[in-house]
């Protein structure tokens, strides 16, 4: 299957956000849509840029907003496209397996990707900042890193606190570049801003 039709059917149907889709037959297990709590307009993301030649932390509202999935396996299922990914430019995708405790350094995001984490956790701090970001598996996963080398100097550095191997999906944006957004806030998105 072609990446650019299997990240859409992943990021319906894993607890990123199908936890809080709306469901055409939902089974006693789960939930009726309406026990669900509301699932916004559209999905916040931390997101690592750079002002000045410097990275910063922003939390970003993706446009445009969600839509109702006619996607085979997920019709009715709420869906946000996440822009195109990869091609030559972009660079290939990448599974990444990180040890437990696993110290990354400061470094600059190699191409403009998204950063998924499945399972463990990752802590982004920024050199003379003292903004940080913490991404855990789960709903709330997704993380953008723009801080190539030819917009920001000095980077970010990235921790893996977890004690479990924390395994990730590293995928380049594609030629079309950058989603839609708007900016929500400086720093890492918090509270009200992610999906319950």
């Amino acid at each position: 299957m072609h990446l650019s039709t299997l990240l859409p059917f992943l990021l319906t149907t894993t607890p990123l956000i199908a936890a809080k889709s709306p469901l055409k037959a939902p089974s006693p297990s789960i939930g009726s849509p309406s026990t669900l709590p509301p699932l916004g307009k559209t999905l916040n993301v931390t997101v690592i840029t750079a002002h000045h030649g410097r990275s910063a932390l922003e939390c970003w509202a993706l446009e445009p907003d969600f839509e109702t999935s006619t996607v085979t396996g997920t019709d009715g299922a709420s869906s946000l496209s996440l822009g195109p990914i990869g091609g030559v430019a972009g660079g290939n995708t990448s599974y990444v397996v990180v040890p437990p405790g696993f110290d990354g350094g400061r470094h600059n995001a190699p191409v403009n990707q998204w950063v998924i984490c499945l399972s463990g956790e990752l802590r982004i701090t920024l050199p003379n900042s003292t903004s940080s970001a913490r991404i855990s598996a789960g709903k709330n996963s997704a993380l953008l890193a723009l801080d190539t080398p030819d917009v920001s100097k000095l980077g970010h550095s990235t921790d893996y606190p977890s004690k479990e191997r924390s395994i990730g999906l590293e995928i380049p944006l594609g030629a079309a570049g950058v989603p839609k957004h708007r900016v929500l806030s400086e720093g890492a998105c918090a509270g009200e801003q992610l999906l319950d």
